[in-house]
């Protein structure tokens, strides 16, 4: 029986801040709670330590943050075996994560807590010359910008000491980010980091000796999407955003042939509609004339531009160049012929030239299987099996989900391109990176829920770009949708009410920065 083990390859091997965070949410969902994190990377940490520094004396200095809480924990649970002391920057009062608070209240119910005070000049000197080994738990991947007072005047005395210095996940003072070290920071004889590297560790230099601890976050964290993935795709909003700021995204589709229109109209309508719920600011419906007038009737909002199908290839990529746009849905409602075919792979060759992502859909999947040269990594594919294996000539059909996960990630990797294989497990990978998305409900197996799905993934990769990540967010806010419409109507839904139920999802991750 093949196992989800395998698929480890394709996480992330070092974090960012956005990574550890969106972990944090994933786990949280799954009912592992920061609190159970906190106690694991205590118990992992103490042991570490234990083994290194048998019959030392022992000094933690913790913050008021997450790292504290760790801090605290790992303390809590050495004080049986070795000689441990422990000092908080702060007051009881002045705690707001309730993991921290916790974790001080046990710890000093056990033992008095020293707090830093005004007066710690005269008696912090005297703890750390007591201490064989510092362990710093003050600030770690939450740091934002300087650190206030009394922080830098407490590293320097940490620093000054002639203690063994271990931090915990990064040397407080050190951005997890990009490894830039603030005006005070400490310098690390080791650092113990917490389940993976964090991206500034290994461009710093100035970190120690590393040792990555191992809590027990379990791969199905990394492997399948969450709120933290949609979280991780979301761009916060600016207080001076303009709908061009918020993404511009463009649907290429819609049927020339006045006998389909209206309901191949409905479907590139449905695309663009989504993203404008998901947040996209201006959306943009390029369809031939003959779709125009039903795409209008659908909505009021969407600004419609006609193309001219049956002319010049290189004159509708021309118009399409024209409009603006950051990214691209092509393919729903598009009807199949030599005319569609010369357009789509224009304009998908234009695209690939400006690295905008585009999400390729319906009748545009069966063009680029007639071609392969037109794949680049700004693409996104969207098939189910059946296209998957028309366009890859393998049948996953059959297959387990972790074999079809490896078949995707190699058939991506191979081509370049971020793939969606949706079905009930639905796969986004594009070959280093992949994830898998499981569905609790078949209610969006429905006409034109695709459509719904292409949307909402432009819309998050016309802001924060990376295709493979909005691909994500989009896969799992779609599918979340479904359980909430499937909890009130079951399987009796539209494409329309899809659309309508994108705001009770996403605006629990609406955002905002200065």
């Amino acid at each position: 029986m093949q196992s989800l083990k395998e698929l480890a390859l394709y996480t992330k091997k070092s974090l960012t801040i956005k990574d550890t965070y969106a972990i944090k949410e994933n786990l949280s969902s799954i009912g592992l709670s920061e609190r159970i994190l906190v106690e694991t990377a205590g118990v992992a940490l103490a042991e570490n330590i234990g083994r290194g520094h048998k019959g030392k004396k022992l000094l933690f200095v913790c913050g008021i943050g997450g790292k504290g809480a760790i801090g605290l924990s790992a303390a809590r649970r050495m004080l049986q075996r070795h000689e441990v002391n422990t000092v908080f920057i702060g007051s009881r009062d002045s705690i707001k994560n309730q993991s921290t608070k916790l974790n001080f209240d046990l710890l000093n119910d056990i033992v008095s807590i020293k707090c830093i005070d005004d007066k710690y000049e005269s008696w912090l000197p005297k703890e750390l010359a007591r201490a064989d080994v510092v362990i710093d738990a003050i600030v770690g991947c939450g740091m934002r910008g300087r650190l206030a007072q009394p922080i830098p005047s407490i590293i320097s005395l940490i620093n000054s000491s002639g203690a063994y210095k271990i931090s915990i996940d990064l040397p407080s003072g050190i951005n997890a980010d990009t490894g830039m070290p603030s005006s005070k920071y400490i310098k690390a004889d080791q650092t113990l980091t917490i389940h993976k590297p964090k991206v500034g560790i290994a461009s710093s230099g100035i970190v120690g000796y590393t040792v990555v601890v191992d809590i027990g976050v379990p791969i199905s964290a990394e492997i399948f999407a969450g709120p933290g993935d949609i979280s991780l795709a979301t761009e916060p909003r600016r207080l001076d955003s303009s709908k061009y700021t918020n993404g511009a995204v463009l649907v290429v589709g819609g049927g020339r042939t006045y006998h389909g229109a209206p309901l191949l109209a409905a479907f590139a309508a449905n695309a663009a509609i989504s993203a404008l719920r998901t947040g996209a600011g201006y959306v943009t419906v390029a369809v031939p004339k003959s779709a125009s007038v039903p795409v209008k009737s659908l909505s009021k909002t969407l600004v419609v531009k006609e193309l001219e199908w049956e002319g010049s290839a290189a004159s509708a990529a021309s118009s399409i160049s024209s409009i603006k746009h950051d990214a691209m849905v092509i393919g729903p409602g598009l009807d199949e012929g030599r005319a569609s075919e010369e357009i789509v792979s224009k304009i998908i060759k234009q695209e690939r030239m400006k690295g905008n992502p585009v999400v390729v859909d319906a009748t545009a999947i069966g063009i680029m299987g007639k071609h392969r040269g037109m794949f680049g990594d700004n693409l996104i594919l969207t098939p189910h099996y059946g296209e998957f294996k028309k366009l890859s000539g393998t049948d996953v059909s059959d297959c387990g989900m972790v074999e079809t996960a490896k078949k995707a990630a190699n058939f991506a990797k191979a081509n370049g391109f971020t793939l969606v294989l949706k079905g009930h497990s639905t796969i986004i990978t594009n070959g280093d990176r992949l994830k898998i998305n499981r569905a609790s409900t078949m209610a969006l197996a429905k006409m034109g829920s695709g459509d719904v799905l292409s949307g909402i993934i432009a819309a998050y990769a016309a802001v924060h770009r990376d295709p493979f990540e909005s691909s994500v967010a989009g896969v799992y806010a779609h599918s979340r949708i479904g359980d909430l419409l499937y909890a009130s109507k079951g399987y009796h839904i539209t494409a329309e009410d899809v659309i309508d139920t994108i705001p009770d999802v996403l605006r629990l991750f609406d955002s905002m920065s200065g």
